[in-house]
């Protein structure tokens, strides 16, 4: 049976304002769910709190029904607003850092650095400092860095954001085989939980979506059911 990421009954306040208000939400292994919703809907706090960065008000987060431990944090990748790399090291002074980070054996970090840089198309840059690549490569940094331990479950907050055109399709184009062969050494299909402002984009990516308005989830649909005027309609945007 494939694992499951949980939210259950999660609320989370901020001062006086409640940002999430019992939120129910499953992420199931090999899924890929597009959350949604204007700024300020709660949903870069979901993903704070899934990662385990925040402590719900109320409610719990689980992983095959039973909750997140200390442990069971590795089982999750975050690419967050901030590429969480070191500006002036080489990526591959990076990445091997994380991948100490991340507790991996001595005698594989070397080979899971170069596999990961490779599949993300960055093996060139691997001597390069951070801060002299563009923005789109800093991206694609992140996203191997979130990678390298291989989670089972990915939270990519608007990983698209300040990309432009040419570097957002080949972000596109990973995330479309993300579970591909060769992707992870056991095989097995991952899943992500992506936030992005593109509504089209996101549909397209993903197998589900959710909707999240005030803190509170509105709309719940598969993909392919789904239209840009629901989403709009959902957010109260529509016509």
């Amino acid at each position: 049976m494939l694992a499951n990421l949980e939210a259950v009954g999660v609320s989370r306040r901020f001062g006086w304002r409640w940002a999430l208000r019992e939120v129910n939400f499953s992420l199931e292994r090999g899924s890929r769910v597009a959350l949604l919703g204007a700024n300020g809907s709660g949903k870069t706090t979901l993903l704070r709190i899934l990662s385990g960065l925040l402590r719900p008000n109320k409610g719990e987060v689980l992983i095959s029904g039973n909750p997140v431990s200390t442990r069971d944090r590795a089982r999750i990748g975050l690419l967050g607003h901030d590429p969480l790399m070191y500006p002036s090291l080489t990526l591959r002074e990076n990445l091997e850092f994380f991948a100490r980070l991340f507790c991996l054996p001595e005698e594989v970090v070397a080979g899971r650095c170069e596999r990961f840089a490779e599949v993300l198309g960055i093996s060139e840059r691997l001597n390069e400092p951070i801060n002299t690549l563009s923005q789109g490569l800093r991206q694609r940094a992140a996203l191997a860095r979130a990678m390298l331990h291989e989670p089972e479950f990915f939270l990519l907050d608007e990983p698209f954001a300040g990309l432009d055109q040419v570097a957002a399709a080949g972000l596109e184009s990973i995330l479309r085989d993300f579970s591909g062969e060769g992707r992870f050494e056991d095989g097995a299909p991952r899943s992500f939980l992506l936030t992005e402002h593109d509504i089209p984009r996101a549909l397209s990516l993903s197998d589900n979506v959710v909707v999240l308005s005030k803190g509170e989830v509105v709309l719940r649909a598969p993909s392919c059911e789904t239209s840009v005027e629901m989403v709009s309609a959902a957010l109260g945007e529509g016509g």
